[in-house]
């Protein structure tokens, strides 16, 4: 396929009004706001003569976080309504870079990641409600795949802004100001789309009302929807756990290539494939259905990964991230459309899918760094890499045997007696 199809494909499943513009731009920016200022934590924490051990420990203490809000979202937000929910991201965000920036200390560093942890949560459940309410069940997949892309460009950039901005090796004040412009981008959207919303159409109720319920009323509904839904969520904590990796190791294998000023490389070829792959999912999930688009993606992505400890050419391994990353990134998009198709048809669902499906992105984020901190202080960097990939071939025959081809969200698990 030409690059003018290539260019096609991506006009036709952009959004046709200037009210899905408006989101897509603000999180576009969110998205170069948070990758400037993740790309430069490992960086931060190797500089204070931490562990690369430690690093993912440092990570995954916004995963625990995230996962406890998790539970609590719905306590401190009553209505988990995108306008909220996006505005308390804007501003734990702005505090969040201001304490990355000052971070000397062990302590200083869990409290940002608790904060990150806080922001990313309210970004999943802010942007699944927003899709739920706003996009149609038969462009689900298309317009998750397009935010994907979204998401992509932001993480390509983002690396490489960051890799030029790190000079001689330490992380100054620039990283931080050009973060700060992206996140007041973001935020001038944020005002635009809060403008244009109120007379869009909406396919779930704008005003939501749950019973209240004591603790162990919450953990039975959440092992009713959850046990039904178990196979996506695995999902999710797969996708996140292997993005987990690549945001833990990467910006330490980078600086260690021999592309200076464009040490991002290695993250931006980890995260330029959904630049254009996410415009095909739409039609590739029509094809081949949504399950066996993850699992065949996952296997051969994985596969690829798991060669690259064979490798010492810095470009080669550049390629083989990029084409890992080609099959491997479908897993997101697919997920997050399963469950907002979910909520759509099954709306006295949402509360239940929004907190699990965050909870289980969380736990993946809690893994993932500290897997990948011990693997490459055991292992190496690079060959951590490599144990993923046998993982991730691992985890796409487990997905096989339980996934099912569809769910059918139409007729959800009902609330059963005591």
């Amino acid at each position: 396929m030409g690059f003018g199809m290539l260019v096609k494909r991506i006009y036709s499943a952009r959004p046709k009004n200037p009210f899905m513009n408006y989101f897509f731009m603000m999180f576009l920016f969110f998205m170069l706001f948070d990758g400037v200022i993740t790309y430069v934590i490992p960086l931060l924490v190797i500089e204070q003569g931490y562990s690369k051990t430690l690093v993912g420990i440092i990570f995954s203490s916004a995963a625990i976080s995230g996962a406890f809000y998790s539970f609590f979202l719905y306590k401190i937000f009553k209505n988990a309504y995108f306008r909220t929910l996006f505005s308390f991201m804007l501003l734990i965000g702005l505090l969040y870079c201001f304490v990355i920036w000052n971070a000397y200390a062990f302590v200083l560093f869990v409290i940002g990641m608790i904060m990150w942890g806080f922001y990313y949560s309210l970004l999943n459940f802010g942007t699944l409600d927003f899709f739920s309410r706003f996009i149609s069940q038969d462009d689900m997949s298309a317009k998750f795949g397009l935010l994907e892309a979204f998401r992509a460009i932001g993480y390509l950039l983002a690396p490489l802004v960051a890799g030029y901005l790190v000079v001689d090796k330490a992380v100054g004040w620039e990283p931080f100001v050009t973060a700060l412009v992206f996140l007041s981008i973001s935020a001038f959207f944020f005002i635009l789309l809060l403008r244009e919303a109120g007379g869009v159409q909406q396919f779930i109720p704008s005003v939501e009302s749950y019973p209240k319920r004591s603790l162990f009323e919450e953990i039975r509904s959440w092992r009713r929807v959850g046990g039904y839904l178990f196979p996506l969520l695995f999902l999710v904590a797969i996708s996140t756990l292997h993005d987990a990796f690549f945001m833990t190791l990467g910006p330490i294998v980078a600086e260690r290539l021999i592309f200076e000023p464009f040490d991002g490389l290695f993250l931006t070829a980890y995260f330029a494939p959904l630049l254009f792959i996410g415009a095909f999912i739409g039609p590739i999930t029509k094809v081949f259905g949504e399950k066996m688009t993850v699992i065949i993606g996952l296997f051969i992505g994985s596969v690829i990964l798991a060669t690259i400890s064979f490798i010492e050419n810095p470009i080669i391994i550049i390629l083989v991230v990029f084409a890992s990353a080609c099959f491997t990134c479908l897993a997101t998009p697919i997920a997050n459309s399963i469950s907002a198709n979910y909520i759509q048809a099954a709306p006295d669902a949402k509360k239940e899918v929004l907190e699990l499906k965050d909870f289980f992105f969380n736990i993946g984020y809690i893994i993932g760094p500290v897997a990948a901190g011990i693997m490459a202080d055991t292992v190496g960097a690079i060959q951590a890499f490599s144990v993923l990939g046998v993982v991730g071939i691992l985890f796409a025959g487990i997905l096989f045997f339980i996934m099912p081809d569809k769910y059918e969200s139409s007729s959800p698990p009902q609330e059963t007696g005591n």
